[in-house]
């Protein structure tokens, strides 16, 4: 129906460029003021918003404990017209990419067939969230910089409670094969308590397994209504949570950032984080830690927000977008015309929005949903 309203549907280890122009919070989406001649677009995004949250027909997708979701209680409706609609991947570097691939696909993902295995390993998790992991196959420096860490912990949601024991019985038997034996990889026990069971990655990686709700597993595409073309095998709902390790003294203002710099807002939930994703199902978490220094390694994750336009504008006023050298071929964003022809711009910054005092670390890749990858297209 937009056509009918007439819009259309349309961690580096180099240097890096700035530019000028456990306590936890959490932030959903509220819709700052924007100039008159972006209401079009924001219309539009409000229509598709609108449009991809009214319930859908149920399907199921084939066995190995895949639920069906005929009878499911649609999720209700939330338009976003700011905030995060999506947080859809992170990079980190490995050393090996068939051991990346291995542990990926036991963990549940599938491998984003699309893309030659010369390229950067791209490992669909659920319909709509990646992991992306380059390797010295595919970046000379990686060899001697080595693998990157996320600092903290990765939450990834299944379908069931059969999925996720397959998915435990696979990586339990990588640690029996060669490749894997002097890795850092160990399976947790079963935390009936906290329902969940945390896996330490090839690299040392932490994650959180755990069985989704039925609004998360709709929200994140398990129905078949939102799903990138290739993820049709993977056996897991999606990477659903984010915990983000902060120095001591910086969550509260960092949720603040959030919400004034991405345009969300602070909830109540005595949980320490940013509401983000379709339904806003996902969270980024931020945990205090004594000794954090709260640098950056590298590591990136990328989000799709709503408000593109006003984002980029905020962080140029407070002079901290910035250009990656190392993905210069994919984007180099310092004005607003460059981030919309890109559909991409990053910061890395995250600072006090008060005094302007830098909190930590962390390359923001953010696309708006006219980039080639959104995956709800």
């Amino acid at each position: 129906f937009l056509p009918m309203l007439g819009v259309p549907y349309c961690g580096s280890q180099a240097p890096s460029l700035a530019l000028t122009g456990h306590s936890t919070v959490h932030v959903s989406a509220r819709s700052p003021g924007s100039p008159p001649e972006r209401a079009l677009r924001r219309a539009a995004q409000s229509l598709l918003g609108l449009a991809l949250a009214l319930p859908r027909r149920s399907s199921t997708r084939g066995s190995c404990g895949r639920m069906a979701l005929a009878a499911a209680t649609a999720v209700p409706p939330t338009t976003q017209d700011a905030g995060v609609l999506l947080i859809e991947h992170l990079n980190l570097n490995v050393s090996s990419t068939q051991v990346a691939l291995e542990f990926y696909e036991a963990l549940g993902c599938c491998r984003d067939a699309r893309r030659p295995m010369g390229k950067t390993l791209h490992s669909n998790c659920g319909a709509l969230t990646q992991f992306h992991t380059p390797s010295p196959d595919n970046e000379a420096y990686i060899a001697d910089a080595g693998p990157q860490q996320w600092r903290g912990v990765i939450s990834v949601a299944y379908a069931s409670l059969t999925e996720l024991q397959e998915a435990v019985q696979r990586l339990e038997q990588l640690k029996g094969q060669e490749h894997f034996r002097d890795s850092q990889l160990e399976v947790g026990p079963w935390e009936e308590s906290q329902e969940e069971l945390h896996v330490r990655g090839p690299y040392g990686n932490r994650f959180r397994l755990h069985v989704a709700s039925t609004a998360l597993a709709l929200a994140l595409g398990r129905d078949g209504e939102r799903s990138r073309p290739g993820s049709e095998g993977s056996h897991c709902v999606g990477m659903d949570t984010l915990t983000l390790e902060v120095p001591v003294g910086t969550a509260e203002r960092a949720a603040q950032f959030y919400k004034e710099v991405l345009g969300c807002q602070l909830a109540t939930s005595g949980d320490c984080g940013v509401r983000a994703g379709p339904e806003l199902q996902q969270n980024l978490r931020f945990q205090e830690v004594e000794g954090s220094t709260g640098a950056e390694l590298g590591e990136h994750m990328a989000i799709y927000v709503a408000d593109f336009e006003g984002c980029f504008q905020r962080l140029l006023d407070r002079g901290l977008i910035w250009v990656n050298p190392r993905f210069v071929h994919l984007d180099k964003s310092t004005t607003l015309e460059e981030a919309l022809h890109y559909s991409c711009f990053r910061f890395k910054d995250v600072v006090d929005v008060s005094t302007g005092e830098k909190l930590f670390e962390l390359e923001h890749e953010v696309r708006n949903t006219q980039h080639k990858s959104w995956p709800m297209a």
